[in-house]
């Protein structure tokens, strides 16, 4: 009984561990950003470093000697045959996300991670009045090839222009009963067909 329940063990263990080899990864871990006491974050856990502020950290956390943001690349080298350390199995309904943090433009950190999101790719920013940014690119991986963990930016632009259309239309066939529209709807056989 023993040595059956070892070898079912044994088999959910390379189960488990087959079941990332199986789906493409994105990277997945915090860059603390500009840090001064690098010797010093190996104890320290996302709960202290964020402060609560609505951040998402991933372990690990990780800083840079010389604050630039991460190679990537040189990462992906690094950590290509022990992919966990550093990432993560991007498994159906989830794409790669980098959420890139910035205060008066400098960036303050980076959280790159697996996520459950409602687009397919493209970065997307919001500003607020005490100026920071949030930056959010999302992409998917392929098998067998290096994480992405960044959007496009002609997805962005593409948003801006539907967006830069709509409210256009909104502003210039809009209007109520009493203002003259600008747009006019089609016809066809003399009756309204819609815009």
């Amino acid at each position: 009984m023993l040595k059956l329940l070892l070898l079912l063990g044994i088999l959910a263990s390379v189960r488990t561990s087959n079941i990332s080899a199986n789906f493409p990864y994105c990277f997945r871990f915090f860059w603390i950003g500009p840090y001064p006491a690098k010797d010093y974050i190996g104890n320290e856990t996302c709960e202290e470093r964020i402060n609560n502020e609505n951040i998402p950290c991933r372990r690990p956390i990780v800083a840079t000697h010389n604050d630039n943001i991460p190679d990537t690349v040189d990462l992906w080298a690094k950590y290509k045959h022990n992919p966990n350390a550093i990432a993560c199995a991007m498994v159906p309904g989830q794409l790669c996300a980098k959420y890139t943090y910035l205060h008066n433009k400098a960036v303050q950190n980076i959280t790159y991670m697996c996520a459950k999101v409602n687009t397919t790719t493209g970065c997307y920013r919001q500003k607020f009045i005490s100026g920071s940014e949030v930056e959010v690119c999302v992409c998917e991986s392929h098998l067998g090839g290096m994480p992405c963990n960044r959007g496009t930016q002609r997805h962005q632009y593409k948003l801006s222009y539907v967006m830069i259309a709509g409210i256009s239309l909104m502003v210039f066939c809009g209007g109520g009963e009493e203002e003259e529209k600008l747009c006019y709807p089609v016809k066809k056989n003399g009756k309204e067909a819609g815009w």
